[in-house]
């Protein structure tokens, strides 16, 4: 099945980190905290047989909350910005996320911990970034709203803004 496969390179690599009591739910979902308070959530996708790793990267700011949102879906569209990586923004909690599907059937445990390492960076790197755009710091490219022609239109982001639902 293909879930065994997702399934057994967790456990895996949660032998070799000395990870004890990894667990995976009956949907193929499980959480690991690295570093004491960097969720990410891996979940098995059954349809296209691939893992989905997804973490938070911080609290999108009210001031320039429109900037940063252009800003992080330009950035979708920048594979050498994004590293591939799909960033998006979870209403429920406030927070901007990103995310990455990748496939098992290309997958190894070696494989597995390489891009583990470049997602936690990637997370890293991210959060550095919300982290000054919270500080008031503008996404490169980006002005402040009240100094662009009918930027009264584009302010409000909040109602289409994507969603990633998190949690099993």
């Amino acid at each position: 099945m293909p879930i065994d496969t997702f399934t057994s390179i967790l456990h895996e690599f949660a032998n070799r980190i000395n990870l004890v009591g990894l667990q995976i739910d009956s949907s193929g979902y499980c959480c690991l905290d690295v570093d004491h308070g960097t969720l990410i959530h891996i979940k098995h996708e059954n349809k296209r047989d691939s893992m989905i790793f997804i973490a938070e990267i911080g609290k999108i700011p009210e001031i320039n909350f429109g900037a940063i949102m252009r800003y992080m879906l330009r950035m979708n569209d920048n594979a050498e910005e994004s590293k591939g990586m799909t960033l998006a923004y979870n209403a429920e909690s406030a927070h901007a996320t990103i995310g990455y599907q990748y496939p098992l059937r290309f997958i190894n445990i070696d494989k597995f911990e390489e891009f583990f390492k470049i997602f936690l960076d990637e997370v890293d790197r991210w959060k550095k970034k919300i982290e000054l755009y919270t500080q008031g710091t503008l996404p490169e490219g980006e002005e402040e709203m009240a100094n662009v022609p009918g930027a009264e239109v584009a302010q409000d982001f909040s109602a289409g803004s994507p969603e990633f639902m998190i949690g099993a």
